[in-house]
């Protein structure tokens, strides 16, 4: 149930990063700030904030920290520079990389259930997107900045496995969320935009739904479940995700959904049905058939 939680506050980025006006690197900056600085102050009033210091352990929270960024930052100028179907379904080999890691350095076993949910998931984003998909040279930049941020998305999730082995989900996400806050920082000045002057109150709301939902509700729930569940699956069920963005723009934005919409909601529900199907069918025998 937590897992689903994070997937659904995960599906809310697209959505509230384009309710927010502000430059990429300014609104990744107050994202991860105000995380980080919530996460510090309740650590202080429960008097357990744990300070770090570099060493062969801790070094792995920073090294993720660096990866989420880089994964952020490469979406973004994807995003930008190709068409967002390119970038979705590029983006969407993240679980090729994430389970071979999970398979050489933490010898997860990738069964049966992640290739079948893995193959029926992509097919529905393809059908979803394929129409638009254009491999133009042009885009070749954009193409290639997909492609490396689920690389850096797969790294930034097996460095945070590793740091979990050593330190506790609120311990790893403080400082993983701060490291992040600090490379933002440096793309902002480096970018000369205003930090503060000339956005909207709804951009500074979408920030504070961008902290929320997808950071704490959304990465922050991950990063504690990554420790109980193998990194092929939990990179598979996100494929889910711009199913669910889609559905959420159809009433925030009045985006329309077409029928062509339904093949791939049926295609990727029932990838995550398979993924979790011992799961689901003990929690029918404990109610539905007790």
């Amino acid at each position: 149930m937590l897992y689903f939680l994070a997937l659904l506050s995960l599906s809310t980025s697209a959505n509230l990063a384009k309710l927010n006006q502000m430059p990429p690197e300014i609104l990744g900056f107050w994202r991860l700030t105000i995380a980080t600085a919530l996460l510090v102050l309740y650590q202080l009033l429960k008097k357990n904030f744990q300070t770090l210091t570099l060493n062969h352990k801790t070094k792995w929270i920073f090294i993720s920290g660096f990866f989420f960024f880089l994964h952020l930052w490469t979406y973004k100028y994807a995003a930008k520079h190709t068409l967002i179907a390119n970038t979705m379904v590029l983006f969407a080999t993240n679980p090729i990389w994430a389970s071979l890691g999970g398979l050489i350095y933490f010898h997860e076993k990738i069964g049966r259930r992640v290739y079948v949910a893995y193959f029926v998931a992509f097919l529905g984003i393809v059908y979803l997107v394929g129409s638009n998909l254009k491999f133009a040279p042009e885009y070749t930049l954009g193409n290639a900045s997909a492609l490396i941020s689920a690389l850096f998305y797969a790294a930034y999730m097996l460095s945070g496995k590793k740091a979990r082995q050593s330190f506790s989900n609120q311990v790893y996400s403080t400082y993983q969320f701060m490291t992040c806050a600090v490379f933002f920082l440096l793309a902002s000045l480096l970018s000369n935009h205003s930090f503060i002057e000339g956005y909207t109150s709804i951009s500074w709301l979408a920030v504070m739904g961008l902290v929320i939902l997808p950071t704490f509700l959304g990465h922050f729930i991950l990063n504690h479940l990554v420790n109980s569940i193998n990194l092929a699956v939990l990179s598979c069920g996100k494929l889910i995700e711009p199913i669910l963005a889609s559905i959420m723009a159809y009433f925030i934005f009045q985006e329309s959904l077409t029928s062509s919409f339904y093949v791939p909601f049926a295609l990727t529900s029932v990838s995550v049905m398979i993924l979790f199907w011992p799961q689901i069918k003990n929690f029918l025998k404990r109610t539905v058939y007790p």
